[in-house]
């Protein structure tokens, strides 16, 4: 009897178990049903509010987080968009009478806000330049999910005048992602290659016309007309003086120079925007850019490569091709006022009698004023684009132009980041920053592809670093030369025979050298050697110039090596690196594994140092997790890099042997060092430094294709690209192959 009885009674309680589980899975359905759409809905707009935001802001921002987030908000819109879609679509489908719900039917009015958020905010089309090779893939998706909206769009028809609101935001959403789709098709590779127009000649056609009219009887006499280019003139504004510095200018004067400015960039990139396609530029162009720039100041030119850098990044990434136009300026003004009227309509129809959800009431309310949002905003981006400014300084519009300055004043218009990112290579082979998941990415060997970032540090680009970087090119070009990678310079101080060696090697092996050898002459036991405080003051600030030249020079070119290989010469980077960190390490180790040995006794470690080195370490990794000190950083890198010159044997000839080379980087880099130490005159030693950086860096720059330029625009740009485009403006590059100027050839018949 007891048997049967606790049987019964275990049953009861297993059911009921079951039956609370089962009601708690359908409740959670049932809300899951309920705020599934409604919370991708949400998703989706928050994702448009924070892409037309962050959109723009990749051309001037450098920092690792915008990157990250653009790049998952990027991705995650349109699966988020066609998702919601699907799940109307599923709902109105199941249901037996769509028509007789509205809350279906409201459901079925948020489609074509969807298909809006598919054509994306117009600050942003393309997260990268191979966003825009795939224009076909959106044309099909554009097809699909328009069929997918009128779809849902018969499926809820009913006459009303929802319905037929509804009818006029497809439209319009099918128009916005038309746009998207054109954009990127525009933007792709080989179509930016062929809308740029070529340098014709007319000669074939007046050949014929001569022949023809000579036969009639006419006396045939050529005369050529001079094609004078709009933007050799149209910078030199009345009373503008572009030689002075920005800091001797008044607010008056600071205004005409960026309008010259912006003409100025706006007239040479439709001319160069040709470097970013690979294609060839004629001899009168250099000679134009080249008048140009003449007599201008280094902070003139530099902001002219600025804003032609940032034109280029809205035509590669942007919808400034459409909405620079009436059509697209009309079509956005249209949108945004259809929707204005929407939500009047939607206010004053019959909603409220309803018994609709508040809170899809208040999701709808959310998409039309998004809708709206994103409009108004689309225009304003209109009205601070620099090519907006130059329009209305042709048309004399000046007014208008002083609004606009006053709401956003031109000289602090951020097109790029103006920063150089840093990488100490010393830092990284001594490990001073740890991840919490160290052995993690040991074992799946990503330690070092993803610490490395750790080390990547920006320095902001000084205008004194600007004005070296435009002598150097100056300098370079009344030697008729910029191939050079450091000859030139050591030619000029006359040491080429001891140190020509370091810049007859490969590329990226000389930059890992030339990186050790400049940390090793940086770091001194004494670090008030660098400047011997006796020396004249006109001397000791040149010096203390060539000293930040050759760091920041030195330690960007390294990153370029290990982050963004593809941007130096062609050559064996990422193997030049490795080679050097692990010969590195290698050194470092065998140093710590001395210091052991002396610190121990009959050949045992003593408790108390055990611990005492335990405790370091803890302290350290504690420090290098919470962003530890710059300075400690430096104090360790210089103490090791005094064990580097007094361990590292520089009298050895290492560079006759036959193996790979490239394992002798770090004897190589303290060689270097100790041959640059022998130069006594501290002047001579660091105005040679700094110039071979500024020597190498122009050769990095005029051997790196203009695709990876491009690529860099996104990223908040480099320093690079503008030394790229800045040696292009100047004659300084091979694309200059067209030998004949343009002209325009008449023919006078007598």
């Amino acid at each position: 009897m007891i048997l049967p009885l606790i049987a019964a009674l275990g049953g009861g309680i297993v059911s009921r178990r079951r039956i609370a589980e089962e009601a708690s899975r359908s409740g959670f359905k049932e809300i899951w049903n309920e705020w599934e759409l409604r919370g991708m809905v949400f998703l989706s707009l928050s994702i448009q509010v924070f892409l037309i935001f962050i959109g723009n802001r990749r051309k001037h921002s450098a920092g690792t987080f915008t990157t990250f987030f653009t790049w998952v908000a990027y991705l995650t819109a349109d699966p988020v968009a066609v998702y919601s879609l699907g799940i109307i679509t599923n709902k109105l489908t199941r249901s037996s009478d769509p028509r007789a719900d509205f809350t279906l039917e409201l459901n079925a009015f948020w489609a074509p806000f969807l298909l809006l958020h598919l054509g994306g905010p117009d600050t942003i089309t393309a997260y990268a330049l191979e966003d825009n090779e795939l224009w076909l893939r959106h044309f099909l998706s554009l097809l699909t999910q328009a069929g997918v909206t009128f779809y849902i769009f018969f499926l809820a028809w009913d006459g009303s005048s929802l319905c037929i609101l509804t009818f006029g935001m497809i439209i319009a959403g099918v128009v916005k992602y038309g746009e998207r789709v054109w954009v990127l098709w525009v933007s792709s590779s080989d179509k930016f290659r062929n809308s740029i127009p070529n340098h014709s000649s007319n000669f074939s056609k007046l050949a014929e016309v001569q022949k023809l009219r000579m036969a009639e009887g006419f006396q045939v006499v050529p005369h050529e007309v001079i094609e004078v280019r709009e933007a050799a003139m149209e910078n030199n504004l009345e009373g503008t003086d572009f030689s002075l510095d920005n800091e001797k200018l008044s607010n008056e004067e600071m205004y005409k120079r960026c309008l010259g400015e912006m003409l100025a960039a706006r007239g040479l990139i439709t001319i160069f925007q040709r470097l970013f396609a690979d294609l060839l530029l004629s001899l009168q162009d250099r000679d134009m850019s080249i008048a140009i720039l003449e007599g201008k100041n280094f902070q003139v030119i530099f902001k002219i490569i600025e804003i032609e850098l940032g034109i280029m990044f809205d035509v590669l990434y942007t919808k400034a091709k459409v909405i620079d136009t009436w059509w697209g300026t009309g079509r956005r003004a249209m949108v945004m006022l259809f929707s204005v009227l929407v939500l009047a309509v939607f206010l004053l129809a019959e909603v409220r009698s309803n018994s609709s959800s508040p809170v899809d009431l208040g999701i709808t309310f959310l998409l039309l004023g998004v809708a709206i949002f994103l409009e108004a905003y689309a225009l304003m981006f209109l009205s601070f684009s620099d090519k907006v400014a130059c329009w209305l300084v042709k048309t004399k519009k000046l007014k208008a132009l002083k609004v606009i300055n006053w709401l956003q004043p031109f000289h602090k218009r951020q097109r790029w980041s103006g920063k150089m990112a840093q990488f100490r290579l010393l830092s990284f082979c001594l490990r001073e920053k740890h991840l919490f998941c160290d052995r993690l990415l040991k074992i799946a060997k990503l330690d070092e592809s993803i610490t490395k970032h750790l080390y990547v540090t920006h320095e902001e680009v000084t205008d004194s670093l600007k004005r070296v970087i435009v002598e150097q090119l100056q300098w370079l070009k009344s030697k008729s030369t910029w191939n050079t990678r450091g000859s030139l310079i050591l030619e000029y101080y006359d040491q080429m025979e001891k140190l020509g060696w370091s810049v007859k090697l490969e590329f990226d092996e000389s930059i890992v050298i030339w990186y050790i050898a400049t940390e090793l002459c940086l770091n001194p036991t004494d670090l008030t050697s660098l400047v011997p405080s006796q020396l004249d003051k006109h001397i000791r600030e040149k010096i203390q110039l060539h000293n930040m030249t050759c760091r920041v020079l030195s330690q960007y070119l390294v990153y370029l090596l290990v982050i963004h290989p593809n941007m130096l010469p062609v050559g064996i980077g990422r193997l030049k690196f490795e080679d050097a960190y692990t010969e590195a390490m290698r050194f470092f180790d065998d140093q710590k594994s001395i210091r052991d040995k002396e610190k121990t006794k009959n050949g045992k470690l003593k408790v108390w140092e055990a611990l005492k080195q335990l405790c370091s370490c803890m302290i350290m990794k504690i420090k290098s997790m919470c962003g530890r000190n710059r300075k400690m950083d430096e104090s360790k890198v210089g103490v090791e890099c005094e064990k580097l010159r007094n361990n590292v044997n520089t009298k050895l000839n290492m560079t006759i042997v036959k193996e790979d080379k490239s394992k002798f980087v770090l004897f190589h880099g303290c060689l270097l060092a100790s041959q640059l130490q022998e130069i006594n005159d501290d002047e001579t030693r660091w105005v040679l430094m700094g110039y071979l950086w500024l020597e190498m860096l122009t050769y990095a720059a005029g051997k790196c294709q203009g695709k990876y330029h491009c690529q860099q625009l996104r990223r908040g740009g480099e320093l690079l690209t503008h030394v790229w485009l800045l040696m292009a403006h100047f004659g300084m590059t091979d694309h200059f192959q067209i030998p004949h100027a343009p002209s325009i050839t008449e023919l006078i018949f007598k």
